[in-house]
């Protein structure tokens, strides 16, 4: 990860805390969305439905707990946060309700709009403090979504920056077996190791009803 957020696990669960996901569910998606506790989404092995991330609720007093263990009480001492983001109307508006979340906490947010191919070419470079971006499975197998995460998979699609040797060596096991209980386990195991280690916010899993 990038400055501040490296090394400081407490900053980044102070920020995840602060959402109030709940409430952006409502405004954004009419609350028909699931809201994310993980990384994988619904109907994936390795999803687990009653799963709480501890990191995912909406509670003020621990943002602040995280915030002053972190280093920046009250947000004091913390520069400026920029949140890079497309230019995309809806999701200029989804990073000003997150700006106004953040702002509770006492922790600044400046959204920067950029056009799309601008926002890769930024994340590739590692030119964000925050971005904001989706990401939709390639192939229906929870492992498109625990590789994002994985070292010698982090492509310039995603810029997460996220390097841990534990998960590393645990996502190789996993990725290696045939489908089975056992492997699900492991990406459970996999995914409760990001939800501790924060190194995204998440917010929700889209759904799209057609007729």
């Amino acid at each position: 990860g990038c400055e501040p957020f490296k090394d400081n696990v407490e900053l980044r669960r102070a920020l995840s805390l602060a959402f109030d996901g709940q409430r952006y569910n409502e405004l954004f998606f009419n609350g028909n969305a699931v809201s994310a506790q993980s990384i994988i989404p619904p109907g994936f092995s390795g999803y687990q439905k009653d799963y709480v991330n501890p990191y995912r609720q909406y509670d003020l007093a621990k943002a602040k707990q995280q915030l002053a263990a972190a280093g920046y009480p009250e947000g004091k001492g913390l520069p400026v946060i920029t949140l890079d983001v497309n230019t995309n109307t809806k999701q200029k508006q989804q990073c000003e309700f997150f700006q106004k979340c953040m702002a509770a906490i006492g922790v600044k947010i400046k959204v920067v709009p950029n056009i799309f191919p601008e926002l890769l070419k930024k994340m590739s470079q590692n030119r964000t403090m925050m971005h904001a971006i989706s990401w939709r499975g390639d192939y229906p197998d929870a492992e498109n979504f625990l590789q994002m995460f994985y070292k010698a998979h982090q492509s310039v699609s995603n810029g997460l920056n996220f390097n841990d040797t534990a998960y590393n060596a645990l996502y190789e096991r996993a990725t290696a077996m045939q489908p089975s209980e056992e492997r699900t386990v492991l990406y459970e195991q996999l995914n409760r190791m990001i939800a501790e280690h924060v190194p995204v916010v998440y917010s929700i899993h889209q759904a799209y009803p057609v007729l």
